[in-house]
């Protein structure tokens, strides 16, 4: 499969779960996986501030060209469909056991280190997650998600109006009227098309 060049990742979403599962979009009315493969995990989780360039660059000299690498892509798709199923669902009832194992079993062999360091004024603890095994990549965005969906509110979470943009974004505006994803791309273009449906009615 040749390498994507447009379109990126977008960060439109105000929570780093909802970038996660914006992570599939639709262009032309397909759906389009902006996950291919390992590099693109590993960009979008630089990106999104998990990890930094020198951790990524290790990672896939570990296990970038192996069945490890595209395994763990398997299981974002997983877990990325897992955090969309419960946003659509969201408190309706139904049994989502299925999804929650998707986000805690990432989290419940997690090794976790803290330790006390020297600062220039005084000391401070510092928390280290031990990545292990390619899955651990993922445990941040679990980790995300419990916080993500224990406290914000699940009807701020909106897709864009345009029925051609499938992104999701968490509705932080005043009094809560933000529509598009981007007011600069989807915003503009449906008001260009709605001036253009009253011109022709006129």
């Amino acid at each position: 499969m040749p390498k994507k060049i447009a379109p990126s990742f977008y960060f439109i979403g105000n929570h780093s779960v909802l970038d996660f599962i914006n992570t599939k979009i639709a262009v032309g009315g397909k759906p389009v996986d902006l996950l291919a493969d390992f590099s693109d995990l590993l960009e979008w989780l630089v990106k999104a501030r998990f990890i930094i360039e020198v951790e990524a660059n290790e990672y896939s000299r570990t296990w970038g060209s192996g069945k490890e690498g595209e395994a763990v892509v398997t299981t974002a798709r997983a877990l990325r469909s897992a955090l969309l199923s419960l946003v659509e669902q969201r408190n309706a009832g139904r049994d989502v056991s299925e999804h929650l194992e998707q986000i805690n079993g990432l989290l419940r062999d997690r090794v976790i280190t803290t330790k006390l360091v020297q600062m220039e004024n005084g000391f401070a603890e510092k928390r280290e997650v031990k990545v292990r095994k390619p899955t651990d990549l993922l445990a941040p965005i679990a980790e995300a998600a419990i916080e993500f969906f224990s406290h914000c509110e699940m009807q701020l979470v909106k897709k864009c109006e345009n029925p051609d943009c499938v992104l999701l974004f968490y509705d932080q505006s005043k009094n809560a009227t933000r529509r598009w994803c981007s007011q600069k791309t989807c915003g503009n273009r449906m008001k260009v098309a709605a001036f253009l449906e009253r011109r022709k009615n006129q």
